[in-house]
């Protein structure tokens, strides 16, 4: 049976819900790399899976990222020897990941993303970086915005999440550039969205405004606008917390990082007041 055709088939018996339209969309991406989709199942080999990942790899995805695809295929290979289509599946190896990111995105970085998105063809991702910047949200949440996911009440506007990463609902606030980037993407952002050029595009950009730089993604803004809250703005971390969805304290200060001239303002502050 030919890969496309196994996948199609059996994908809802190895996943549900969200975890089965993101699974089968990275298998998709992997049928439709040189043609893979229309070779048997039984005639892949570790070489083509890395093949495919080094691809990946190129475009700058990280490796967490490039994990998720070896354990969709992994679990497409293994459910395969299951039904005895294949006499063994391929070992993947996994990419060592640390924990967190190690960045957010500094002034220059973020005038230069808006420069290079501001007169692209794709110009509405431009739209989709303010709103990850002043909301924090994941791209995955961005998408599945919609109509009725924007609730206007007497204390400001909100983008009601039904469901989240953790699988819990969440307010997220939305100011008036939040307002104005999704009413330019008609309240419906995975209308313009197409995978394949929001990660070419990407790619281009970083490629312009860091170079080499395989952690400037744009779940980076995620970290960009905590760094921000926490920073600038002093939001305590049980708010930032509540803000960005987290169930764990431990996982909100993954996302926050100390600014240099924020050291430099304390330590000032501890000059002013040490009374010598």
């Amino acid at each position: 049976m030919e890969l496309r055709s196994f996948v199609n088939k059996e994908a809802h018996r190895l996943w549900d819900g969200k975890h089965l339209q993101e699974s089968h969309a990275k298998l998709m991406r992997f049928c439709d790399y040189k043609g893979f989709g229309g070779r048997p199942i039984n005639k892949f080999g570790l070489g083509d899976v890395y093949d495919f990942l080094d691809a990946l790899s190129s475009q700058g995805l990280t490796d967490n990222t490039l994990n998720h695809y070896s354990a969709a295929l992994s679990t497409v290979f293994n459910h395969a020897v299951d039904l005895k289509v294949l006499e063994a599946a391929p070992k993947i190896k996994w990419k060592k990941v640390k924990s967190g990111r190690p960045r957010y995105m500094n002034k220059q970085e973020i005038k230069g993303l808006f420069s290079f998105l501001g007169s692209h063809k794709h110009w509405w991702m431009r739209h989709f970086v303010t709103i990850g910047l002043h909301t924090g949200m994941r791209l995955g949440e961005i998408l599945s915005i919609t109509d009725n996911h924007i609730v206007k009440t007497d204390d400001g506007t909100w983008i009601h999440l039904l469901e989240t990463k953790n699988g819990d609902e969440r307010w997220v606030p939305a100011n008036d550039k939040v307002i104005e980037a999704l009413a330019a993407l008609d309240n419906r952002p995975k209308k313009f969205y197409s995978h394949r050029k929001f990660y070419d595009t990407w790619g281009a950009a970083r490629k312009q405004v860091a170079r080499g730089d395989k952690h400037f993604v744009f779940h980076t803004l995620r970290h960009t606008a905590a760094t921000a809250m926490a920073n600038d703005f002093q939001v305590n971390t049980i708010v930032l917390g509540q803000l960005l969805g987290h169930r764990s304290v431990q996982t909100t200060k993954k996302y926050v990082h100390v600014k240099p001239t924020e050291l430099q303002r304390i330590a000032k502050q501890m000059q002013q007041g040490d009374g010598a």
